[in-house]
């Protein structure tokens, strides 16, 4: 068979498929608008004449996950809902662990149908369900403009070098996607979880309370978000993108870490635009960044150890300076509650408690200060990840922890040296006040 958009699709095994249905594991894009994973999945039916299902996990035990990110998932899932209903697919929600409740639904399926990962940890759960099943299994990237394994088949040092790779395919890779008409019946599903309140059903979750943020998750408000922008703030963007004053961001990347908006979409959407400059700076951060940031977590197996993730002359020089004086020193409990000298510093972790989210250029002096007010580099990037993932909505994902360790030198070069932070770049109050 020619599969529909193939440069995207791996194989991963071949199995047994003699079973009843196909299976798509939502895991990573969770839309039902531009995801090639799922029109691949009915495509598949299509031709096998066997019905579609489509599976979410719910696990109320996934690694630093909390009332607030869970709150913008389920809003999310709602969508997808409403969605795959219209299209007469049907979609079954499970709470539970992934190792158990996908390999119990792929027992029944001829072929089972999975969004690609990219981080270590959702590599390494994926491998293991794929050791339990027995039936044939494709990944599918979707959540990339340029599949991640087409880009660059090895860990990218800069932006400058997977530039030109990613620019030479996006054309074709923008264009790629077609949509099927699903013909088969559809399943009948178990009501598992309510979603028609969502605080309600988190609630019974027990998970970690962190305070909900404003936005709300799901396809439909990312494209109110994405209107707003082209609308509001688009036509600046390539010359204000940096200035937290006047906040000329997209606020999408909340929704491009849950899928719930995919890279293809809103870039269709700002060519209608014809705005060439402001196109070609959104691009940049869009695709040229993101995508380095997640061609960096695939070719990773962990993100915990900081100096086996940032460049030698980055390791040499912070370990040469470990033992400068510095002049201010805070625990984590001080830098979560907003509680240094520096109240430019505080009104970004405020921002960060309370919205979910850092102005890009205000996170990276946010990042540096932590650097520069703790006892040691790995100490403080133990405490950028965890305030990140726990607080941010874009949390857990690759650009977060990319932009993290850009801080400690990562995907950048030496500069002039200086205490405490020896070669790697230096940020200090006086640019941004400048802004």
């Amino acid at each position: 068979m020619d599969l529909p958009f193939a440069k995207r699709i791996s194989k991963i095994k071949s199995g047994n498929e003699s079973g009843k249905y196909i299976l798509y594991w939502m895991q990573g894009a969770f839309r039902c608008h531009h995801n090639h994973s799922l029109e691949f999945s009915i495509w598949l039916a299509n031709q096998t004449k066997k019905p579609l299902l489509v599976l979410a996990v719910v696990d109320p035990s996934f690694p630093k996950a909390n009332f607030r990110s869970y709150k913008f998932f389920l809003e999310g899932l709602k969508d997808v809902m409403v969605d795959l209903s219209q299209r007469n697919i049907a979609f079954q929600i499970e709470v539970g662990d992934f190792l158990k409740i996908v390999p119990k639904y792929a027992e029944s399926a001829s072929f089972l149908i999975v969004d690609k990962a990219y981080l270590p940890n959702l590599r390494r759960i994926r491998r293991n369900i794929y050791e339990r099943v027995g039936s044939t299994i494709f990944e599918v990237d979707t959540n990339l403009l340029v599949p991640v394994d087409v880009a660059s088949d090895r860990k990218e040092p800069a932006a400058r070098t997977i530039r030109p790779k990613i620019l030479r395919l996006s054309e074709a890779f923008l264009n790629d996607f077609e949509w099927f008409e699903y013909e088969g019946p559809r399943i009948e599903v178990d009501d598992r979880m309510n979603l028609q309140n969502v605080e309600t059903a988190l609630n019974d979750l027990q998970v970690e309370y962190v305070p909900p943020c404003s936005m709300v998750g799901g396809h439909s408000e990312a494209m109110k978000k994405l209107e707003r922008f082209i609308e509001e703030k688009f036509h600046s963007y390539a010359k204000f993108r940096n200035d937290p004053n006047l906040d000329v961001e997209s606020k999408l990347s909340a929704y491009l870490h849950f899928g719930h908006i995919s890279t293809q979409e809103i870039l269709k959407r700002l060519k209608q635009t014809d705005d060439v400059e402001n196109y070609e700076a959104f691009f940049e951060q869009l695709v040229i960044r993101r995508e380095l940031a997640h061609n960096f977590a695939y070719h990773v197996e962990d993100l915990e150890d900081l100096y086996s993730l940032i460049p030698s002359w980055a390791v040499k020089t912070l370990a040469q300076h470990v033992e400068d004086e510095r002049e201010y020193l805070y625990e984590l409990e001080q830098f979560e509650k907003a509680q240094t000298h520096d109240e430019v510093w505080n009104s970004a972790q405020r921002q960060l408690l309370e919205t979910g989210k850092i102005h890009n250029y205000l996170r990276m002096y946010w990042g540096k200060k932590i650097i520069e007010w703790t006892s040691s580099p790995k100490k403080a990037y133990q405490i950028m990840v965890y305030l990140n993932d726990k607080y941010a909505l874009d949390g857990r994902d690759p650009n977060g922890y990319v932009g993290i360790l850009w801080c400690f030198g990562l995907h950048d070069r030496p500069f002039r040296e200086r205490k405490i932070f020896g070669k790697v770049r230096y940020m200090g109050l006086g640019k941004i006040k400048r802004r």
